[in-house]
């Protein structure tokens, strides 16, 4: 069995920023539904295993903007399995147009029993005739964010009923929103973002309040969010052209 998965899509009105670009958080959210579609093909997805409180958890994902697609054009979106470890595994995406590719992504993720609080081996849920290429579309490394910040918060996020996912935690995309809300909109639109990169260290639930502080280092702003008592959900670097 194949370990790569590719769907057609249309840009839509509500998956485009000002400029009528893809915009930064639903490139990843169609990211992570493409991965969920592809999952569901093998056999390892919700409807096998969300019965059992068994979910992929999102550890870390990047994504470099090439050329990102405009409203209403249509492109594949591949989705490409890594060979697992024992306890993770990489899927590779790709947005393409008439051969030209347009985004680039790489997430990494855990199979997480819920209720257990524990990490579980991937390959016992991947069919055994699985084919997992040595070509992949991705291969950089993610980057190493320093966790030390002295800034001070640069926005507050309430954790809200429209954040929280299935496995009843702040969903992985709605952190970059948050980061991508932190900025006024005019500064926003003089950004052109070629690659944020960010990585989930815990999970927020409703009600709490995240402060996002802000480290500027040339074309790199990274970003960390943390909650009341200090305690650190996620880490971000995203690079702008200058």
């Amino acid at each position: 069995m194949k370990s790569e998965y590719t769907r057609s899509v249309t840009i839509l009105p509500g998956q485009i920023d000002t400029g009528g670009l893809l915009g930064v958080p639903d490139t990843f959210e169609l990211f992570m539904d493409t991965a969920a579609l592809a999952v569901e093909k093998l056999g390892a997805g919700w409807g096998a295993l969300g019965g059992q409180g068994i979910f992929w958890i999102t550890v870390k994902t990047m994504i470099r903007f090439l050329n990102p697609p405009r409203f209403l054009d249509t492109v594949e979106v591949s989705a490409q399995m890594e060979a697992p470890e024992a306890r993770r595994c990489r899927t590779h995406y790709r947005i393409g147009k008439d051969g030209q590719t347009l985004v680039l992504g790489k997430t990494e993720w855990a199979l997480v029993d819920v209720g257990a609080g524990r990490q579980l081996p991937i390959a016992d849920v991947l069919p055994r005739d699985m084919a997992f290429s040595a070509d992949l579309p991705f291969p950089e490394p993610f980057p190493r964010i320093d966790t030390e910040f002295s800034e001070p918060p640069c926005a507050l996020h309430r954790v809200t009923a429209r954040d929280i996912d299935m496995a009843r935690h702040m969903n992985n995309v709605a952190y970059v929103r948050a980061i991508v809300d932190a900025y006024p909109l005019e500064e926003w639109e003089r950004m052109r973002v070629r690659e944020m990169a960010v990585v989930f260290l815990a999970s927020a639930v409703e009600g709490e309040t995240l402060r996002l502080q802000r480290r500027v280092r040339g074309p790199e702003t990274d970003t960390l969010i943390s909650g009341a008592d200090g305690r650190r959900f996620a880490l971000a670097r995203l690079i702008a052209e200058p």
